[in-house]
């Protein structure tokens, strides 16, 4: 279900051995310096990392880990490709021999490393998060900007948390670990050539991020569907990326976009725009679209979102061009390429271009805040409240009025959460995890909801299933003020 994500919060995983694919695909993390620069080396990475204490427990076989403070050993296989690949040479057949291997291997292991060169490794954690359709493992792309053969190389750390997360964690997408980040792949851009903090990912935030502790933030996690596998192999390679710069010449634009091409990702300059003063442009855009073409409208900027505020984005809706919303140029291209490789109409394409699939965007559509005339669900419940049954209606109320305040102080709904507590709840009533709405709204940063909260006797000291106070909550966010309002409640303990 596209867009879904998980209801509850999954843990560490303890209690069985884990195992854990590793597949290297080439990539600086495994090279050498020669005479000609850093080139692939067969063998080396695995005989430097099981010769590191980190990736190998000396009373166990080798490709066991020592013990986490979990108490958990990982158990882990590397299959490096032959020949290694610098990721500038993959090609679309690459990235679907990853996605075969991950599914040949599927039964056999809990979850997935691919090791990848960094130049392109967006663009292959793109196309695999289309290409694995019904995912419910975890699958962590990463690599390195220094090889493992340096003394001072960010390889290892690279490799050793994201196996760490894959053997602790069922994070059940496609995720691009780097620098202490596990992002969504299909959201990420490569956006530092020198910089160990090579990627980022401008319009979603992190999946988890890794400190001291690790910090999962599984409200952002895609949830499972709950069906098998399925790998959908991308073989159409007629799409292309366009950039749009002033003066672009009218008679490229009308070779770029002649046959065979079905699909272009357009690149526009701000949220969207293009010249709505050069009709020869935009009639050639016109054409092409109605040939068939599906064109993407994406942005020139790391952030934002195309939409036809101006014009000149505005003629390019007449003109037949997509929004692509927030899509990264990477997950548009390979979406493109996905949607034709399973031989669909160019309108379908169009249709499903602009739909959320694997988490690749985010619609713009207002977001609706909790409240009783606008939710169908809790329009319905108020009426199940309002039988004459008293001990049916304690009981249903009893159930679901956490959810609900839960549910509101997610949203910042300060009115809606009024009406559920006028209406009899009890602030300090938890969900199914515990977890108050005192918890959402302070992991939220909403000041004004902590302010009422608290006014009606919600507890700053209540504790979730994982031993968090609302504190905690706060203090992850990096909320300042909340933190402060919460440090002058009475009996919270201000070192939480």
């Amino acid at each position: 279900m596209a867009g879904t994500i998980l209801t509850t919060e999954p843990r560490v995983t303890t209690g069985k051995q884990r195992s854990v694919l590793i597949i290297y695909t080439g990539g600086t993390i495994g090279m050498r310096h020669g005479p000609r620069g850093y080139v692939p080396e067969p063998g080396l990475l695995a005989w430097t990392i099981r010769s590191h204490p980190a990736f190998q427990d000396p009373t166990m076989p080798p490709g066991f880990t020592p013990a986490s403070r979990h108490g958990q050993r990982i158990r882990y296989e590397i299959k490096e490709y032959d020949p290694l690949l610098d990721s500038s040479n993959m090609g679309m057949h690459d990235w679907v021999q990853i996605a075969r291997d991950i599914e040949r291997h599927y039964d056999e292991h809990d979850a997935f490393i691919v090791l990848h060169g960094t130049d392109t490794m967006a663009y292959t954690a793109s196309a695999l998060s289309f290409m694995l359709e019904n995912l419910d493992k975890t699958v962590i792309i990463t690599g390195a900007q220094i090889p493992v053969s340096e003394v001072r190389n960010d390889g290892v750390d690279n490799l050793l948390d994201a196996l760490i997360l894959a053997g602790h964690y069922d994070i059940p997408e496609v995720g691009l670990y780097f620098r202490s980040r596990l992002y969504r792949g299909n959201r990420t851009r490569k956006t530092d050539a020198d910089g160990l903090s090579a990627f980022s990912s401008a319009n979603f935030p992190a999946l988890a991020r890794v400190g001291i502790d690790i910090d999962v933030r599984w409200e952002h996690v895609l949830a499972p569907t709950g069906e098998r596998l399925r790998v959908v192999p991308i073989t159409c390679s007629n799409v292309a990326v366009l950039r749009l710069f002033p003066g672009f010449p009218q008679h490229v634009l009308e070779n770029f976009l002649a046959p065979p091409l079905q699909g272009v990702v357009l690149e526009t300059f701000g949220s969207g725009n293009a010249p709505d003063n050069r009709p020869e442009f935009l009639a050639a855009l016109r054409r092409a679209s109605d040939r068939g073409v599906v064109i993407v409208n994406t942005t020139q900027c790391d952030r934002g979102h195309v939409e036809a505020q101006y014009s000149g984005g505005a003629a390019l809706l007449d003109a037949g061009v997509v929004g692509g919303a927030d899509m990264t140029t990477e997950a548009a291209l390979t979406k493109l390429a996905f949607l034709f490789s399973s031989d669909r109409a160019p309108e379908e394409v169009r249709r499903l271009v602009g739909r959320d699939l694997r988490g690749e965007l985010t619609g713009r559509e207002p977001r609706r805040r909790f409240s009783f005339r606008e939710k169908a669900f809790v329009r319905s419940v108020a009426e199940t409240l309002s039988t004459s049954d008293p001990d049916g209606r304690a009981a249903i109320a009893g159930a679901l009025y956490p959810v609900l305040m839960c549910s509101a102080a997610r949203l910042g709904d300060l009115a809606g959460l009024r009406r559920i507590i006028d209406g009899g709840a009890d602030p300090n009533a938890g969900d199914y995890d515990r977890r108050t709405a005192l918890h959402l709204a302070a992991a939220e940063g909403h000041v004004e909801l902590v302010d009422y909260l608290l006014s009606v006797g919600a507890s700053p000291d209540t504790r979730d299933r994982w031993d968090h106070t609302p504190l905690d909550d706060a203090l992850r966010g990096g909320h300042a003020r909340v933190i402060a309002r919460l440090r002058g409640a009475a009996g919270t303990d201000a070192d939480a």
